[in-house]
């Protein structure tokens, strides 16, 4: 039988306990889509776009599962923010071994790099175009369009604060 010292033993709790405070302010993010899944991600918080509002995951969370809504997705990591352009699903967040885990089961996703701002604005036109003849659409064509549409919109916002946030950062480069 091997004995250790009460310092080496407090050492050793202080460790366990240190280690175990680490996962507990850190959340795993997956996101999924049908097209692609992007890596897994340790991260600080997440916020997205739920039918009843705009929710902020932080490590400790609820459990919980929500239907999304197309919109702006933000991840915290490392003092970083990073934004995605999320197209509806659904988010799922758990507690698994004191760490919480979101799972994000989106339509579509894309990073805000990934946003191809012309063709956002091509979506755009091609969605208010088709809503300019609303008479001649039927419920379903008419719902489709509108929901192009405020996807295009989306994106647009996105890729244009990506754009004014790289263009703030390196004017602050050049000072």
């Amino acid at each position: 039988m091997s004995s250790y010292s009460l310092r080496e033993l407090l050492n050793f709790i202080d460790f366990r306990l240190s280690t175990f405070d680490l996962y507990m302010n850190q959340i795993h993010l997956q996101i999924v889509t049908p097209e692609k899944t992007f890596p897994a991600r340790t991260v600080s918080s997440v916020s997205l776009f739920t039918e009843l509002g705009q929710i902020t995951v932080l490590p400790g969370h609820a459990a919980l599962v929500s239907s999304l809504v197309p919109g702006e997705a933000e991840v915290q990591e490392g003092g970083q923010a990073s934004t995605f352009h999320v197209a509806g699903g659904f988010v799922k967040v758990t507690q698994k071994n004191g760490m919480t885990d979101i799972v994000v089961l989106a339509d579509a996703a894309e990073h805000a790099d990934e946003i191809d701002e012309v063709r956002a604005r091509a979506a755009e036109q091609r969605a208010r175009e088709q809503l300019a003849s609303a008479e001649k659409l039927s419920e379903e064509e008419y719902a489709l369009a509108t929901a192009a549409l405020e996807r295009s919109l989306t994106r647009i916002r996105i890729a244009r604060k990506r754009a004014s946030h790289k263009k703030t950062f390196s004017d602050d480069e050049r000072k």
